[in-house]
């Protein structure tokens, strides 16, 4: 179905990731061993594998990873306003890691620009999220008391 007759299945909302697509699975030579090994990707994998596929390469620089939609605020540094990037997601996975949570798929989250919580397991995620919300509530009442205020200040004689 398509967005013209009304549905959207299967296809991203905004400020999420395409759909994913099936995991392509492709071998490397080890520069290690010598030894050809297979990879299967991370479910929606975005990374470019084709010089890992063409040249030896080391097993534990094998990363897959997800896209991210970029959002940004400005925000002002040092009295000059930049653009930053806030809030940025991409699941990730490192097959063949020393690190055995690397080896499972995780999330890494960008808080700003280049400024990272990484290595988050599901329950971990959901605490970076409950985090979150909670300062929502609090800009969501320090909205509706900065509206209350300025009414009361333009009503001022």
């Amino acid at each position: 179905m398509s967005i013209a007759d009304g549905s959207n299945e299967g296809q991203a909302t905004p400020g999420q990731a395409e759909p994913a697509t099936d995991p392509q699975t492709w071998t490397f030579t080890d520069r290690d061993t010598g030894q050809l090994r297979t990879v299967t990707c991370l479910t929606g994998c975005a990374s470019d594998h084709t010089t890992d596929i063409a040249t030896p390469t080391f097993a534990d620089d094998i990363w897959c990873q997800t896209d991210r939609t970029d959002i940004t605020l400005p925000i002002d540094q040092n009295r000059k306003v930049e653009e930053f990037k806030i809030l940025g997601i991409t699941l990730n996975v490192r097959p063949f890691d020393e690190k055995l949570s690397q080896r499972l798929p995780h999330a890494s989250v960008e808080v700003i620009d280049d400024c990272w919580i990484e290595d988050l397991d599901p329950d971990a995620l959901a605490l970076v999220i409950g985090t979150l919300e909670s300062r929502l509530d609090v800009l969501r009442d320090s909205h509706t008391q900065l509206i209350k205020l300025r009414a009361e200040y333009e009503a001022r004689p």
